[in-house]
């Protein structure tokens, strides 16, 4: 098989046996028809195969369908219902499987099975638009209306599960019931609706049709009739004047009713000849009177003769013959009509819109009395007595096959037929015929409009079901999730055999088994929270809980006991309004506000502060924060953690001082050169002042420069000492904006002799402005002089003493977006790979016993972390570098150190 081609599922002969069976099995069910009126059907064979549709292979399905629908071929005598069908089935199998059957149909009616109906049918059937628009919607709604039914009848399975000993047969999907019932809803009492009013609906139809052609009969029946018996009234009296011996002949007589008849004579007994005349184009000739060869009848009543043309094609001429009786004796009256005087007369001088009117005999056959084509005549002629006296009764339907059995092609001819008997000539009836095509376009409008709007109602509903069933399907996922979460067991339970839904199938196996384990996890919980409080309560640290309302810390709703042990407050104290921020240091207040001011979800927040104790004084306190979103709620809680860290701050500092007391030995043979210079100056000077008071030569002008000399070199001194011993002090006071030039200036004037001494050159540039950081002096200088102190070390290690290239190391302080950048970097041997991945690391040295501890760049790295900063190590093939990075102070004002002295 090439690549990508579609593979199908093996079948098994026992899937396939069963699949032709269920196929036979639906070619019969769709003999039973669901008749709308009007030749159209619903057919539900397929729906007893679309209920296996997730236990049948895709090609077993299609197969099914085929067999099944072959149906349509012999009810409507063409394929293209079955092709249509087969696609159908096509797409349902092999097209988005895992969804629902009824929205897939659905999907296919308007993308594909549209198109190919109004290709078939009107392109190839040449259907006409109101015909064919009705097929689209009704095999639209009978194909959607056998998925839901399938799709019932797999629910009503498997409630039922009658074949549990071949397995579980797969659950459906929440949206694939939330649409099958919605769909059913409105298809099924719809297609029930249409299948019980559709007889009355054909019969009201044929009803009106039949009483609109009664009434068309009753007013030429009645124009006919009165014809007959005024004519006949006229020429009775004309003979009676005749036979009159009193009368007088009426010569004019004739002219009166050559309207109507062209030849009228008047025969009385014996034969005898009383009176005759005819008209040639209405002229009036008046022969001379000969005796008859026809006997008088006896008849009484008047009769109307069908005479036979004398030319073939000419139209049929009638002969009334009336009966009279003058004088005592009886006669005939025989008037010949003029050619086309019963149309008019019938049609009362105008057309008959649709109607055909037939003058008929069972003995003499039938005249059209109207326009209509040639097949209707045919029709009339060819009905039997007793049609035609059934049609006396009730309109009769003229057609090959009846209501019940029509398609939708077969009632385009059909005839509606009533009769009546035209009353002064009873051996004639008058016919009257109409199409019953008007009526049945009008019934097929109402069906059209109706199938439409259920397929728009199907639509809407099959968006509505989809929307609900996602949010259905999350929710109940959610419901399983929870469960599953209960039962902190890991696993899933079976499904349940009694639910059809997989959603809640899956609902329901978790929380059974969550009501299992419940009970047994109650006790073991309750031993955990009984030790978790022993914890809690014995824990050197305070647990609390608190709401987060506006972004910061909100209203606490617990605090272990542990509180009253650690700084002294109980319960009843921390209920008062503002005991927090009242027990915060006033110079660490606006720091916790800055860092728990602007807490969100998921944010962890550590800050070290003091807090008063109950007793007055001030404890140093670590305080560990985390903020989550209460599930239940969707309110967010934090949950905190306080620890008394005063030890270890008294620890801290005692180390820092300790360092700096480090770095102060480090430079002490430098600062003692620098020293020296000035006190041996001031020495010679002093030396030399004495030997002029002994001899007596004190000089004004000599004196002073050496005064002036040696209070310069007095102040120079005393300038290290001062830089030194605020160096070395311990810093008391809170941050703030200091200038960075400033400090690195004033660790450079304290490295200075050092650096003379060792020949190492240091140059300070300032890149872009004056730089301002939040920090105290005294711990940025203690970083910057931790990393000269270690360049000047490894500029000593890299060159000998006297060795004509000197150190250097430069120092920049420059401004990067919002941060201010202070990079040192030197010359020296530079820092290996290894040792550069644990150079921070706290006691961790490369220097010798004795000569170094370990700490200062652990310090310096916590210093800066501290600030809010980062201090990264780089070397090169010329030296290292340290990059110090701190946010920006934003305000800008600068703080000397006298200022804080």
């Amino acid at each position: 098989m090439p690549p990508g081609a579609l593979k199908f599922p093996k079948v098994s002969r026992q899937e396939f046996l069963v699949t032709v069976v269920l196929g036979l099995m639906g070619f019969l069910l769709n003999t039973f028809e669901l008749q709308l009126g009007w030749g159209v059907h619903f057919i539900f064979g397929g729906a007893l195969i679309y209920a296996f549709a997730r236990l049948l292979s895709p090609q077993m399905l299609v197969l099914g369908i085929a067999i099944s629908s072959l149906w349509t071929i012999f009810l409507w005598h063409h394929p293209w219902a079955w092709i249509v069908w087969v696609c159908e089935a096509v797409f349902i199998a092999f097209v988005a499987r895992n969804s629902s059957a009824v929205r897939r149909d659905l999907i296919f009616w308007l993308m594909l099975g549209t198109p190919l109906l109004l290709l078939t049918y009107g392109a190839v059937m040449k259907m006409d638009a109101l015909s064919l628009w009705l097929v689209v919607a009704k095999q639209s709604a009978n194909g959607i209306l056998n998925i839901v039914l399938g799709e019932l009848l797999y629910l009503t399975l498997m409630a039922g599960n009658p074949f549990r000993k071949f397995g579980h047969w797969p659950k459906m999907k929440m949206e694939s019931v939330v649409i099958t019932w919605l769909m059913a809803i409105i298809l099924i009492p719809t297609a029930v609706y249409l299948a019980l009013d559709a007889p009355a609906r054909e019969q009201a139809a044929r009803k009106e049709v039949g009483t609109n052609l009664g009434y068309r009969l009753a007013v030429s029946n009645a124009a006919v009739s009165n014809w007959v018996h005024s004519r006949g009234q006229v020429l009775r009296m004309h003979a009676a004047d005749e036979l009159n011996e009193e009368g007088v002949p009426d010569p004019d007589f004739f002219q009166e009713i050559s309207s109507d008849f062209e030849e009228v004579t008047i025969i009385g007994q014996g034969q005898r000849l009383i009176w005759s005349a005819q008209s040639a184009r209405r002229m009036v000739q008046m022969p001379e009177l000969k005796p008859s060869p026809n006997a008088i009848s006896g008849q009484r009543g008047m009769r109307l003769v069908d005479m036979a043309p004398q030319r073939a094609g000419e139209a049929p001429q009638f002969k009334l013959i009336v009966p009279f009786y003058a004088d005592g004796e009886a006669g005939i009256i025989e008037a010949k009509l003029r050619a086309g005087i019963l149309y008019d007369i019938a049609n009362g001088q105008r057309q008959s819109g649709g109607y055909g009117i037939f003058l008929a005999s069972p003995v003499q056959g039938a005249t059209p009395l109207s326009s209509a084509p040639a097949a209707w005549g045919k029709e009339v002629e060819g009905l039997s007595p007793a049609k035609r006296m059934e049609a006396l009764a009730a309109p009769l339907l003229l057609s090959d096959v009846g209501y019940g059995s029509a398609v939708m092609a077969d009632l385009r001819n059909a005839l509606i037929m009533r009769s009546t008997s035209v009353a002064d000539l009873p051996e004639w009836q008058l016919i009257g015929i109409a199409p019953l095509a008007p009526a049945v376009i009008a019934a097929r409008q109402i069906q059209l409009k109706q199938l439409s709007a259920l397929m728009a109602f199907c639509v809407v509903i099959a968006i509505l079901a989809h929307v609900l069933s996602r949010r259905m399907t999350h929710t109940l996922r959610m419901l399983s999730q929870s469960a599953a979460d209960l039962t902190a067991t890991g696993t899933t339970s079976g499904p349940f055999d009694g639910m059809v839904v997989q959603e809640l199938s899956e609902v329901l196996g978790h929380i059974k088994t969550a009501g299992k384990t419940v009970g047994r996890e109650r006790g073991t919980l309750a031993n955990y929270r009984r030790r978790l409080n022993g914890i809690v309560q014995h824990a050197p640290v305070i647990v609390y809980a608190l709401n987060v309302s506006d972004g910061g810390k909100g209203e606490l709703v617990y605090v272990s006991e542990s509180l009253e042990k650690i700084l002294g407050y109980t319960s009843a104290d921390i209920s008062e309004p503002e005991w927090w921020s009242r027990a915060v240091h006033p110079d660490d207040n606006m720091s916790n506000i800055g860092a728990f001011g602007n807490l969100s979800p998921d944010q962890a927040v550590s800050v070290e502060y003091r807090m008063q104790h109950k007793k007055g004084h001030y404890v140093w306190v670590y305080d560990s924060l985390s903020v989550e979103i209460n599930s239940h709620t969707g309110q967010l809680e934090a949950v905190g953690v306080i620890m008394d860290i005063s030890e270890r701050k008294a620890a801290a500092e005692q180390l820092l001082q300790a360092d700096k007391m480090a770095s102060l030995g480090r430079m002490i043979s430098g600062t003692a050169h620098e020293l020296n210079q000035p006190l041996n100056f001031i020495k010679m000077a002093a030396s030399n002042l004495r030997q002029n008071v002994v001899r007596g030569r004190l000089d004004a002008e000599q004196l002073l420069p050496k005064l002036e000399n040696i209070m310069g070199q007095v102040e120079r001194a005393s300038a290290i000492l001062l830089q030194m011993r605020i160096f070395g002090r311990t810093p008391k006071e809170s941050p703030y904006p200091i200038d960075v030039k400033s400090a690195v200036e004033a660790v450079v004037a304290m490295v200075a002799p050092q650096f003379e001494f060792d020949g190492t050159q240091v140059e300070v540039l300032e890149k872009s402005g004056p730089v301002h950081v939040h920090a105290l002096p005294m711990l940025l200088e203690q970083v910057l002089l931790n990393l000269l102190l270690n360049a000047n070390d490894a500029i000593r290690a890299r060159f000998r003493p006297k060795e004509s290239e000197k150190g250097r190391i430069q120092i920049t302080v420059e401004r990067r977006q919002q941060l201010a950048v202070v990079t040192v970097e030197d010359n020296g041997t530079g820092i290996s790979a290894d040792v550069l991945r644990q150079i921070f690391d706290p006691f961790f040295t490369t220097k010798p016993p004795k000569e170094g501890t370990g700490l200062g760049l652990s310090i310096s790295y916590g210093i800066i972390r501290d600030l809010g900063g980062v201090i990264r190590a780089k070397s090169g093939r010329n030296g290292a570098r340290f990059t110090i990075e701190l946010p920006l102070a934003e305000d800008k004002a600068v703080v000397s150190k006298a200022d804080v002295m």
